[in-house]
Order: structure tokens, then C-alpha cells, then sequence
């Protein structure tokens, strides 16, 4: 991001302030904010993300990508009319020592959906759940990452939010850098079928990339309300640059639990590779693409979890997230707990 020109490519009157390696161009302020609108415009087209009559959930934690992705579909919604935004928020329960890290969050997440009169819903791992992602730990759920356990309870909780608001899409704030260490991620494990539902759920098989989307078409496989998202083709530095010119804070207070040992060092792996071979994120993304638009979802399978209904992985009776609450239940002695 140092300034290579001294004016901006785009405008040739401003000053710089963001200077993209792959394409050699600057942006001043103004021009590089419209860049990051207009691609993500482009990105929601070419996937053919929303239809008339969608009700969408947000996702929004309060980080920079959820923060921007409700800054840019918020500005967009007023082109989509036909189109409804809901913004939901999950609370984990985390709580630290240096600050009150879901509280700031929220903050954040209110301000920006305050801003296009979106309306905002808050659901809490301890009303769904009947825990916190701290009690959950400590009872040892589970041996590996506090993040394992967050993300699966996290996907968990917006699908049950999703279809209590009657919503048709779940829109999340992954960005190029998330999708393409997950692309990464599942080939390095030889892990098709991961990635084959996680494309259904996306809602492949009832869309192609350009080709739109059939309005009478369901995505998503198996219970998944579908996802989809817009912020897949910009960077991470992107989106922070975006969020700092767009005036919004950045959170002080960092996650305990942010600790991820195979996907940081995927991350510093495509770090240096990108160094060497111009475009790999998009690369990785292009790839999986092609397979799902070859592969659809007709080869997806899941089934239905024997203690909640929900979807669950091939060969598994029990979904990840009912095992983590029985379990905790077994580890938490007279504690009633229960999936909503």
C-alpha cells in the first residue's frame, strides 16, 4: 500500500493512498473506495447471489469484513428494493481481562447497520446453546482449537437465526484471503467432499458463475439456508484500507481463543507464494470454481443429525454441534442443556 505515483491512476488529480501490486494502479481515497463498491457489485452478479424477494441475513460480528460488507450492501440495498436486509449478530460469551471484546464488537456491528436502518437481531451461544464459548472450553469439548469449536457452533447458530427470521440467504464477510486458504485447505487434505458441501451450501447446482440464477431455485443442500459471499474477490487489505477511509473503528480488543494453527500456516505459505506467483488467491478461487461448476451439488451428501434434525456430515449419526453441547452436558454435572 506505499504510494508508487504520485497521482491517482484513476482520477489523475488526487494523491494516493492505496497502490495495488497485481495491476500497477494507485487510488486516491474517493477513487479506491468506488473500486471496492463497484467490485463487489460485480462479484454479487457474476454468482448471482440475490433474486427478487430474498430476505437476507448479514452477518455481522463487528470485525472489518462484516463491518464492510454491511457498509456496501447497505449503500447497494438502496438499488436493490426488492431485496431485505437483516442483521444478525452471534454473542459467544467472551469475556476477557483486557476489555470486554463482544460488547465493542456489537458496538460496531450497531453502528453500521444503524447507519442503513437495518434492522439488527442479537443470538447468544448461551440461549441456543446453554453456554458460553469459555464454558464450553473448559469443560474440554474438545481437545484441538477454541476456533474448531466457535466455527462450527457459529454456522450452527445462523442457520437456526436465518430461519427464524424467514430469511432465504445468509450473506457472511469472507474475503479472498479466508477463501482461498479454505480451497487450499481441502486439497492439501484431499478433501473434496468438504468442499463440495461447502459449494451446495453456497447454492450450486441451482446457479452458474455469469450465468445468474432461476428465481424458482432453492440453494444450499440439506437443511443449509445458502450461503453467499460478496466480499470473496477483494483482499483483506482491501477491506481494511475500506473500512479506514469509510471513517468505521477497528476492534482494540483481540480474541483469546484466535488461534488456528493449520489455517495460519496455509496463510503465511499463500503469503509467500503470492510473492512469487502473481494472482494465486484468485487462482485457488478460478480452481474451485470450475470444479463446482462441473460437480454442482448433486454430489453433495449430508444427513440428518438423530438428535437435532440438522444437517450433519456422510457417516456421522450425530452433528458436530450436538456433541459438543451432550458433551458438555456429561462434563457439566445438573446443568440442563439442549439444543434450540
Amino acid at each position: 500500500m506505499v504510494n508508487k505515483l504520485r497521482v491517482c491512476s484513476v482520477c489523475d488529480s488526487n494523491e494516493p493512498v492505496y497502490y495495488d501490486d497485481f495491476s500497477g494502479l494507485s487510488y486516491c481515497g474517493s477513487c479506491f473506495t468506488s473500486y471496492v463498491y463497484r467490485k463487489v457489485v460485480r462479484t454479487v452478479k457474476r454468482y448471482g447471489m440475490f433474486v427478487r424477494g430474498d430476505r437476507v441475513v448479514l452477518a455481522v460480528s463487528g470485525g472489518k469484513d462484516s463491518v464492510v460488507l454491511a457498509d456496501v450492501l447497505g449503500r447497494l440495498s438502496r438499488k436493490l428494493r426488492w431485496v431485505e436486509f437483516v442483521g444478525v449478530t452471534i454473542d459467544e460469551g467472551i469475556r476477557t481481562q483486557s476489555g470486554d471484546y463482544r460488547a465493542e464488537a456489537l458496538s460496531l456491528a450497531k453502528s453500521v447497520l444503524d447507519k442503513y436502518s437495518i434492522e439488527h437481531r442479537i443470538y447468544t451461544y448461551k440461549e441456543l446453546f446453554g453456554a458460553t464459548l469459555p464454558e464450553f472450553m473448559r469443560a474440554g469439548v474438545y481437545a484441538g482449537s477454541a476456533c474448531s469449536v466457535c466455527g462450527v457452533l457459529r454456522r450452527r447458530a445462523l442457520n437456526i437465526a436465518a430461519r427464524e427470521l424467514g430469511a432465504t440467504k445468509i450473506a457472511t464477510g469472507h474475503n479472498k484471503d479466508d477463501e482461498a486458504q479454505t480451497v487450499l485447505m481441502n486439497v492439501l487434505r484431499g478433501d473434496l467432499e468438504r468442499m463440495v458441501r461447502a459449494g451446495a451450501a453456497e447454492g450450486w447446482g441451482a446457479k452458474t458463475v455469469g450465468g445468474g440464477v432461476d428465481e424458482n431455485e432453492v440453494g444450499g443442500v440439506g437443511g443449509f439456508v445458502p450461503r453467499v459471499k460478496p466480499l470473496k474477490r477483494l483482499y483483506e487489505r482491501e477491506i481494511a484500507m475500506y473500512a479506514y477511509l469509510r471513517g468505521y473503528g477497528f476492534q482494540s480488543v483481540e480474541c483469546p481463543f484466535s488461534q488456528d494453527t493449520v489455517r495460519d500456516a496455509v496463510r503465511e505459505a499463500l503469503n509467500i507464494l503470492s510473492t512469487r506467483i502473481n494472482g494465486v488467491h484468485d487462482a485457488l478461487l478460478n480452481f474451485e470454481d470450475k470444479l463446482l461448476g462441473r460437480l454442482g451439488s448433486s454430489t453433495a451428501h449430508v444427513r440428518a443429525c438423530r438428535n437435532c434434525g440438522e444437517p450433519t456430515s456422510p457417516g456421522r449419526d450425530l452433528c458436530k454441534a450436538c456433541e459438543y453441547v451432550l458433551r458438555y452436558a456429561e462434563r457439566s454435572a445438573g446443568m440442563g442443556v439442549g439444543l434450540r
